[in-house]
């Protein structure tokens, strides 16, 4: 068996990179630095050298409080969301100033240079609106001070994504409540001139369409109306189709660009899933011709293009993303990229035969163990994916003798629209089903130790693992991070991005009480018999801390063994070293101490509730 890998390890590492960019004036991208708490800064690769933009900033936008589309670059310009000091700031050549004043009434994301006009486009939150923030298109002038938080461009709809900008025209994708926009959105074009010239180009009534791209004079775009998330060219009414039966577009959770460009004005370079995997495909509207690139990636993160060279950000399975460059003759460098840990372990893509059809996951199997424990890991969202990417606490685990199972349950998308609508309506069964059906065929084929079955989430996916926890036997412990212990209080004190993502997977609120409240697992505590570990954000929007708080005196009032970890300044999702290493030693020891395993001499002993001596 492979070395264990130390939380040090798998803490740290090589700094995630994301959203890269290219202008004349170089390649940029994001790095989230792990060792200063994940603080994001903009790097630029130009000449052969990598230059730190952003040293002081933190690079960072909360717009749907997941935030997204925090810079933008074009000719010399590098426009950026700093969340330290609350402004947009320029850097133009070698100056820099600020764009916005500091404040707290408005957030911007989605940043969409246009030189030509002298502004950027931005999504904007008006926090001062009530009763829930209001979102428009705005207008900010590279030349001023923007005291009023831009020009308005476009105002009425609930939701706004994709801003993106061709001579005068502007084209974005927006929905309403009570959609999310994979359930149905509409690509629009307008003018920056005059704010009544818009039309609709595809979408709605049940379709979702995205991410608008500008070729030539004419927009791409993608839209799931075959069931599948693939690209048009054109109009509504006239248009060409990469028809393929794979998503070629992720879900708007951030307001970052899509893993897809345009090359040349003639080709879409994207993101094309299958079986879970991602690869890079160019498709040319014009001719219908296809080109795959860059085999063997577990994802496309993004894509950028100067003229027809293409700089990609790939995820792969043996070891960490990069950033490469794809020349016109197809020759491939990389500009960044990272080693892995020794050992490391590709997962194998597994279906299992679900209630409502098949279910896909990823399952990592520790070297020469027989019988191991296994960890079930449930994703967020749950309209989001679990991915095939380099993972280092995926790693860690394995190294230490747990084989994991990524289950990517009825609402994951990444298979098509009606794989991803399996779960409306039946959010809390349908995805414990699958949970189950998942262990049940890795059990079954001896992969894993039926006795020893932990199952871990955060968010929706702590919810899912609560569920399963009070509503099957299969797990004999259960690990929830910020999950969502009763349904109705998502439905009443969450944020605006989500305030009606329940109507669709659980009921219209609050006509569907009754059933919100017989899928919490809070008020099902008394098949609850697993010992339980719960993490919770003291600064949490999207899931309020209450609901970790109640959950942990209910598991204590059953007697059943418990830890309750608080985080004070964290939010939703765990963002500094201390609290993410606070996190996974927590994990490590509850695991050890409820499963009896040998107790690792790196990792403080966990204070357990009611834990059998």
């Amino acid at each position: 068996m492979s070395a264990q890998i130390s939380i040090d390890e798998a803490l740290t590492g090589t700094d995630q990179i994301r959203q890269v960019r290219a202008s004349a004036s170089g390649v940029h991208w994001l790095a989230s630095i792990a060792t200063e708490d994940n603080r994001t800064t903009i790097r630029r690769f130009h000449a052969g050298g990598t230059t730190d933009l952003t040293p002081e900033a933190n690079v960072r936008s909360r717009v749907m409080e997941y935030g997204g589309g925090a810079y933008d670059v074009a000719e010399d310009l590098v426009v950026w969301v700093d969340d330290t000091t609350k402004r947009l700031w320029l850097l133009e050549g070698e100056a820099r100033r600020p764009l916005t004043p500091s404040q707290e009434r408005f957030r911007f994301g989605g940043l969409h240079l246009a030189p030509h006009r002298r502004i950027v486009v931005a999504v904007r939150e008006d926090h001062a609106a009530a009763p829930e923030p209001r979102t428009e298109i705005v207008a900010l002038d590279l030349d001023g001070d923007n005291e009023d938080g831009g020009r308005v461009l476009v105002t009425g709809a609930d939701f706004y994504a994709g801003p993106v900008v061709k001579g005068h025209r502007l084209a974005w994708f927006q929905w309403m409540h009570p959609n999310m926009s994979w359930d149905s959105s509409e690509v629009m074009l307008g003018s920056l001139d005059d704010p009544s010239e818009i039309q609709v180009v595809a979408g709605g009534d049940g379709t979702s369409a995205q991410h608008p791209l500008w070729l030539q004079t004419a927009l791409a775009w993608t839209s799931d109306m075959s069931g599948y998330w693939n690209w048009y060219h054109g109009n509504q009414e006239r248009h060409t189709h990469f028809a393929v039966e794979r998503d070629c577009d992720i879900p708007t959770w951030v307001l970052d660009a899509p893993p897809a460009c345009v090359v040349n004005d003639d080709l879409v370079a994207t993101v094309e899933i299958a079986d879970g995997a991602g690869a890079l495909t160019l498709w040319q509207p014009s001719t219908g011709g296809i080109t795959r690139l860059l085999p063997g990636t577990s994802f496309i993160e993004s894509i950028a293009s100067i003229d027809e060279d293409l700089y990609v950000i790939a995820g792969w399975a043996r070891r960490p993303q990069s950033l490469v460059h794809i020349s016109p003759d197809g020759l491939v460098d990389e500009i960044v990229g990272g080693d892995p840990l020794p050992g490391a372990v590709a997962p194998q893509a597994r279906w299992s035969e679900g209630e409502a059809g098949p279910v896909h996951s990823w399952f990592y199997a520790p070297a020469e163990a027989l019988s191991p424990p296994l960890l079930v890991k449930t994703h967020g969202g749950p309209t989001s994916a679990a991915r095939a990417d380099y993972d280092r606490e995926i790693q860690f685990w394995v190294s230490r003798g747990f084989a994991v199972l990524d289950v990517n349950y009825s609402g994951s998308t990444g298979f098509g629209r009606a794989y991803r609508d399996r779960l409306k309506g039946r959010w809390g069964l349908l995805d414990v089903s699958d949970v189950v059906a998942a262990v049940g065929e890795i059990t079954a084929a001896g992969l894993a130790d039926p006795a020893r079955v932990a199952i871990m989430g955060g968010s929706a996916g702590g919810y899912t693992t609560l569920q399963s926890l009070v509503t099957t036997d299969v797990f004999a412990a259960g690990m929830s991070s910020y999950g969502i212990g009763d349904l109705r209080t998502l439905a009443t004190d969450t944020h605006k991005a989500e305030s009606r993502y329940p109507d669709s997977l659980v009921g219209p609120w609050p006509e569907a009480e009754e059933t919100y409240l017989a899928r919490s697992p809070i008020t099902q505590l008394e098949n609850l018999s697993t010992p339980m570990l719960i993490l919770q954000g003291m600064d949490d929007k999207v899931v309020p801390p209450n609901q970790a708080f109640d959950m942990a005196e209910a598991v204590r009032a059953k007697g059943q063994p418990l830890a309750l970890v608080t985080f004070e300044g964290e939010g939703h999702g765990f963002r500094s070293m201390a609290a993410r290493r606070t996190a996974l030693e927590s994990k490590v020891s509850f695991l050890q101490q409820v499963f009896g395993m040998e107790h690792s001499t790196d990792v403080p002993r966990l204070e357990i509730e009611n834990l059998p001596q």
